[in-house]
């Protein structure tokens, strides 16, 4: 009833186009109109005048929030193809146009991120206290490139949308950053920087070898590209999504900018987004050069060791924030080793790791977060038997810690165990070496809940910590149902996945770009 009520008012026009536009104009009015909380660094009350500038930015992000769960309503999961989409004239020489649109693959991640902004700002309420207005204008700004990145159907659309994410996260963690922030800042930007510049490369060439008439996705898709040409090209985006999502040996910035940034930063910087694009672009545009025997085997081999390498440095980490930074690398891995494992259980489980990850890692930083704005510090070597002292923080936290070491029952679970019984039928040598990193996962994050809250409770710091607030508790609550309904009923999600996994399979093997001795996958090792 209600979908059809939402269709009914024309949404399926307006609801895509709003998600980018609303957090652009917002970030705009924030700027402008927004009261700073505090005057100086020494946190001193700010004149008069004006509302909150963080109440702006949120309520900016609320409205996001309610345009992504009127996109999860109004998706048909029965439909092949592109929903919600929007085609307006854009650059017309260049062939560019404003195309949107979503599918099993992008509907969930632009829902995820649409609900999760707004939670992780309340969340992260009083992590920033000097020159809010243009903290939120770039959280707003940040918003726009993330949902731009999932929903653009143009590769010029898609590239602005992922170099806008870039600037926001680089003066967030710049400016509001704590420790070495700013050497953090500029390796984030470096790296990402020199993967974006070869993905764009890349996109020209395409773009001229299509005629240079059109640089919708669906145009691309119908290119013939000799197997040279798709690996090269292949490799360029590969590159650029690679070093975005961290992957082992283009990792080493993640620890570094998640465990100075903010945290509302430190979250966003747990979205999958690079793989995420692999799957929409990469994959689908280049099938021959991603099915390449040795392509498909090196980047198994590293998503393998980015498990269990992850897994083993989060071990040592003394440091709760580095310690789920390391988790974050070693849970890429499972994701990586499903999207090229390329079966349509492995594709799917990727997916719902994807969307899990966020969840559950966007709840453990909040949770850090929180602990470092009562304490000032995140070192697991301060803390001790907290569990006597702050029992809503404690509960919420072990939550999170057996979501992240994927216990059966919490949404950590479901994702890996698809992942590993899509690839044990293909690679059933690395599907075992990859089940060593839930063992390894076991152990950092029972360590990790046994020196933060059950150790011996010791010093007067300690003692005296206030439990969650009501806010903070609420926001929890969120993530908590999250965690378990994920758990324990993944199957509205996992339908609506089920088709576009199953296409992503079937066009990487047999689509018009596929090699064609890749009807079946290269052989098991």
């Amino acid at each position: 009833m209600m979908r059809n009520l939402l269709l009914s008012m024309g949404a399926a026009q307006w609801m895509l186009p709003a998600l980018l536009v609303v957090p652009v104009v917002s970030a705009l009015l924030v700027r402008l109109l927004g009261r700073d909380v505090s005057r100086d660094e020494t946190g001193g009350e700010a004149p008069s005048g004006g509302p909150d500038a963080r109440v702006l930015t949120l309520a900016a992000l609320g409205v996001e929030a309610v345009l992504g769960l009127m996109l999860w309503i109004c998706f048909d999961p029965a439909v092949v193809g592109w929903q919600a989409r929007v085609d307006l004239p854009w650059l017309v020489d260049l062939g560019a146009t404003f195309s949107v649109g979503v599918d099993g693959l992008s509907m969930p991640m632009v829902v995820l991120t649409a609900i999760l902004m707004p939670l992780s700002l309340l969340g992260a309420w009083n992590n920033v206290r000097v020159r809010t207005p243009a903290f939120g204008a770039l959280v707003l700004l940040l918003t726009a490139g993330l949902i731009g990145v999932l929903v653009s159907l143009d590769l010029l659309l898609f590239y602005l949308s992922w170099e806008l994410m870039l600037i926001p996260t680089y003066f967030i963690i710049g400016i509001w950053g704590t420790g070495a922030a700013a050497r953090a800042s500029l390796r984030y930007v470096l790296f990402t920087l020199v993967g974006s510049l070869l993905m764009l490369v890349a996109i020209l060439a395409l773009w001229n070898m299509g005629g240079a008439t059109s640089l919708h996705l669906d145009d691309l898709l119908q290119i013939r590209l000799d197997l040279s040409t798709q690996l090269w090209m292949f490799t360029a985006f590969f590159l650029a999504f690679a070093v975005k999502s961290a992957l082992i040996p283009f990792h080493t910035w993640l620890p570094d900018a998640q465990g100075s940034a903010p945290t509302f930063a430190a979250v966003t910087l747990g979205l999958k987004v690079g793989v995420y694009a692999i799957l929409r672009f990469a994959i689908p545009l280049f099938p021959a050069a991603a099915t390449h025997p040795v392509v498909q085997e090196v980047i198994l081999v590293l998503s393998v060791v980015a498990i269990v390498y992850g897994a083993m440095v989060a071990m040592s980490q003394t440091d709760a924030k580095r310690l789920v930074s390391y988790s974050s690398i070693s849970h890429l891995g499972f994701i990586m080793l499903g999207t090229f494992a390329l079966t349509q259980q492995s594709v799917q489980g990727a997916v719902m790791i994807m969307v899990n990850h966020g969840i559950t890692t966007s709840a453990l930083f909040l949770l850090l977060g929180m602990l470092q704005d009562r304490r000032g510090t995140t070192d697991m070597r301060d803390f001790g038997g907290l569990a006597r002292v702050v029992p809503a923080f404690s509960v919420m936290f072990t939550l999170a810690v057996l979501s992240t070491i994927g216990l059966p029952g919490t949404n950590g679970f479901v994702g890996e165990f698809l992942v590993l019984l899509g690839t044990y039928g293909e690679r059933p040598v690395l599907a075992i070496i990859a089940t060593t990193g839930v063992v390894f996962a076991a152990v950092y994050g029972l360590r990790a809940l046994q020196r933060v809250l059950f150790d011996r409770l010791d010093g007067a710091p300690n003692r005296a910590l206030a439990d969650l607030s009501r806010r903070e508790l609420a926001v929890m609550s969120i993530f908590a149902v999250g965690i378990v309904w994920m758990g324990v009923a993944p199957a509205p999600v996992l339908t609506r996945i089920d088709r576009v996994s199953r296409s992503i399979v079937e066009a990487a093997r047999f689509g018009p770009n596929a090699a064609p001795a890749q009807a079946s996958l290269s052989p098991s090792p």
